[in-house]
């Protein structure tokens, strides 16, 4: 009975028609009160993904007919930001390698600024009156470590500063929300420039993008498969996935095709989900997460939304048949199939017949999983591959590593975001 309860709440949460509606009954209580449109930005001054949002944020007020308001938030609480250590050096690395793909800049000293750097931009944020265009100058200044140039800032008490990054934080949460670099506008959130081409899209939907005005940002989707040889080489890519990650569910179909185009061994190492590894996932958190799952499977054509949550046994019992299942070179063909029945079609992953549709679709036979299910074999090799995939500074799923024909590590990215970045360093090893 949960599982039902949990497919008809997603369904309800996620539908396009409630979404349609919210917004509706959003621009029309915006326009019967006679307010111009507003968008909130969240800026975080040690985050890299708000200084490469913030180079855009001039163009965005003045190619939308909106009032942009920028507020200054605190970084993420550790419930919401596990492994932060790891978050900070991925994502330092990961905004210089995406930067030159916008056009923007960032770039990477291979650790963070010093304190004396992080509380005298702070100070000269808050001193600003227009954080559009200091945001960026100080980031600069900021991510050099160049605290001569943050000196020579206008500044403000601290007791002013931190009264100014407690009211962002506190909207911020008021609003759901807990990271930097987010757009919130009329309900609905949207991450740095990997999201900003929906915020764009809906503006324009809204009448709000202004006459001869473009779309600042695209998104940025997997270049065309190359059709030229790869000189004989061979790479390989390490796929940590999890069972009870959505963004895993909407990946899997597009990475387990990679090996139909390149020449590359896909190594297929799932790890156990954050919340069973006592990771906290907050209510927030999982309920964004679900809800930009949606949009982008909706945007790239992958079913999603009917869930039941596989958290526990469900993923516990999968695992146990991974093995078997990798025997018969099946292993992703296994977790495509679960992750697919539990966050698209809502089944029972858990019951004997849940598992006996994931098999069927995987093309394994049930009688056979029978003899092995619910061993606990699993755990030593999921803990082995968490603790890989934690050497490359990643820690959530799904995240991918590509590396040469030594073994020597040439890319490592999180997310489905970078499946584009991933094809992209493949094709450029490859030709190299």
């Amino acid at each position: 009975m949960a599982y039902r309860m949990t497919r008809l709440f997603s369904s309800l949460i996620l539908s396009k028609r409630m979404q349609s509606t919210n917004r509706s009954l959003k621009a029309m209580s915006r326009r019967m009160g006679g307010k111009k449109a507003e968008v909130l930005y969240f800026h975080q001054p040690d985050d890299p993904y708000s200084h490469l949002t913030a180079q855009v944020l001039s163009e965005l007020q003045a190619r939308y007919d909106i009032d942009l308001k920028i507020m200054l938030v605190d970084p993420p609480l550790d419930d919401v930001a596990p492994e932060r250590e790891s978050l900070q050096e991925y994502g330092r690395r990961d905004a210089a390698l995406i930067a030159p793909y916008h056009n923007l800049s960032f770039v990477d000293s291979g650790k963070q600024p010093s304190a004396t750097s992080y509380q005298s931009a702070r100070r000269a944020l808050a001193a600003s009156s227009n954080l559009s265009k200091a945001a960026v100058e100080i980031g600069e200044a900021f991510w050099a470590d160049d605290t001569d140039a943050l000196d020579r800032l206008a500044m403000v008490s601290e007791e002013k500063t931190e009264q100014v990054f407690r009211d962002g934080t506190k909207l911020r949460d008021s609003l759901s929300h807990y990271l930097g670099a987010m757009f919130y506008f009329e309900g609905e959130w949207y991450w740095g420039l990997d999201r900003l081409p929906y915020l764009e899209t809906r503006l324009k939907e809204t009448g709000l993008r202004l006459s001869g005005c473009r779309q600042i940002t695209k998104f940025q989707d997997r270049p065309d498969f190359m059709s030229k040889p790869s000189n004989g080489k061979r790479l390989t890519v390490e796929f940590y996935p999890s069972a009870r990650s959505p963004y895993t569910a909407i990946s899997m179909a597009e990475t387990m095709d990679l090996p139909n185009h390149y020449p590359i061994n896909l190594v297929v190492r799932p790890v156990l989900p954050m919340v069973m590894r006592d990771l906290p996932v907050p209510k927030r958190k999982g309920l964004y997460i679900v809800r930009d799952t949606k949009r982008e499977a909706d945007r790239i054509g992958v079913p999603f939304g009917k869930i039941a949550d596989p958290v526990g046994e469900p993923v516990r019992r999968c695992y146990s048949l991974f093995s078997w299942a990798q025997e018969q070179n099946k292993g992703g063909e296994l977790l495509h199939a679960f992750t697919d029945l539990a966050w698209a079609h809502g089944v029972d992953t858990g019951s004997d017949d849940g598992m006996r549709q994931v098999c069927e679709r995987a093309g394994l036979d049930w009688s056979g999983a029978q003899a092995v299910i619910d061993n606990q074999d699993w755990q030593v090799w999921a803990e082995e591959n968490r603790l890989q995939m934690m050497q490359s500074d990643l820690w959530g799923v799904p995240s991918f590593r590509l590396l040469d024909e030594t073994g020597k590590e040439l890319y490592a990215g999180w997310g489905r975001d970078r499946i584009w970045l991933l094809v992209c360093e493949i094709q450029k090893a490859l030709e190299a």
